[in-house]
């Protein structure tokens, strides 16, 4: 389905199929020799004529083989869907990687909330790998906070566009961006919870309000390897990369290659793509090499990156003396008097996610 979804078929499945239809409007099948249909196709038909009624508990018991043959039946009728993808993931973690390990999805112009779909993408048993590309004008702050809910995350990439004066309801008056507050937030929930675990490349973009303080927040993400900026004025002075030096961040000499580290423009391709393989040096090491990756993009950017903007590429050195032990010298001295010091209690632990949230509400 491409163009807007019908004001009906919204009111009745949401933002599964805000893009995409779930109906086997197509009916592709090799007919018997004498005409008539054979009963497996007759039940093929039937089993897809509504996606919306399919989950993952109708497949517990079918074996791989009659599920293949379903997804094969779904890609001859063309009626793949970012739905029945992700059920086979969850189902057939190990034979579906080497049928379809690689999706992608483009919302142009959302109709939903952004945490609508924060909820889409993850995968709290990590069935398939994330990678997030977002423009903040169609996300409001605390839904920016949010984004440490998608356990599965491995590469996030945030941009907030220079111009502004969007004509359009969906886009919020006053732009969210990512500061030292958010990233301050998602390393409490790093040491209260599991968020960020495998999160490997993060790419900013315009995002003005952070400051050298950055890095020091940054260095707290256990798998972040890399983090890219554009036009983030704060955190490329000289200042900024000798207070990145001291926290276990270099910039990189020699770019890595590959559409991976650069940042996204504007695609003129089809809302779905599927591909045979995975983006290499996506995965961190954290999660198996060949589990399955979904490229998520909500909004488009309008404009490229200024001419002449440069890219920073840092990388992250973790034999830094300064990552490998985070207290002050002063708290390492042995005690006076042969005393016991007292253990600091370590701030925010216990706060969940609602709790924080509400400092943003």
């Amino acid at each position: 389905m491409t163009g807007p979804v019908p004001s009906f078929l919204k009111g009745m499945s949401g933002i599964t199929w805000e893009h995409e239809s779930p109906f086997l409007e197509v009916d592709y099948e090799e007919r018997h020799p004498l005409g008539a249909p054979s009963l497996k196709h007759l039940a093929m038909k039937q089993t897809l004529r509504d996606q919306r009624s399919l989950s993952q508990s109708h497949f517990v018991d079918i074996p791989w083989l009659i599920a293949k043959e379903i997804w094969d039946y779904l890609s001859r009728s063309g009626k793949r869907t970012l739905h029945m993808w992700k059920i086979f993931c969850a189902c057939y973690p190990i034979e579906f990687r080497q049928v379809s390990p690689f999706c992608r999805m483009t919302v142009d112009k959302p109709s939903f909330l952004m945490r609508d779909y924060l909820n889409l993408v993850k995968s709290t048993g990590c069935d398939w790998a994330t990678q997030l590309v977002l423009w903040t004008e169609y996300a409001f702050t605390p839904e920016l906070v949010k984004i440490a809910d998608v356990i599965n995350l491995v590469s996030l990439e945030v941009n907030t566009g220079m111009t502004v004066a969007y004509q359009d309801e969906n886009i919020n008056e006053a732009i969210s961006t990512v500061d030292d507050r958010i990233l301050r937030t998602w390393t409490e929930l790093i040491e209260s919870s599991e968020a960020f675990r495998h999160l490997r490349i993060l790419k900013l973009n315009a995002q003005r309000h952070l400051t050298t303080a950055s890095f020091r927040y940054l260095s707290r993400f256990p798998s972040l390897e890399y983090c890219i900026v554009a036009m983030c004025d704060a955190l490329t002075s000289k200042s900024a990369i000798t207070a990145a030096e001291a926290h276990g961040w270099q910039i990189c000499q020699d770019k890595p290659k590959g559409a991976l580290y650069d940042f996204s423009e504007r695609r003129v391709e089809l809302q779905m793509k599927w591909r045979d393989q995975v983006p290499d040096g996506l995965i961190p090491p954290s999660l198996p090499k060949d589990i399955p990756v979904l490229e998520y993009i909500v909004g488009q950017m309008r404009e490229r990156l200024a001419v002449g903007s440069f890219v920073y590429v840092f990388r992250r050195n973790r034999t830094n003396t300064s990552e490998t032990n985070k207290r002050k010298p002063e708290d390492r001295l042995p005690p006076k008097g042969g005393r016991k010091m007292k253990k600091p209690a370590m701030k925010g632990r216990g706060k969940d996610l609602s709790g924080l949230l509400g400092e943003f509400m």
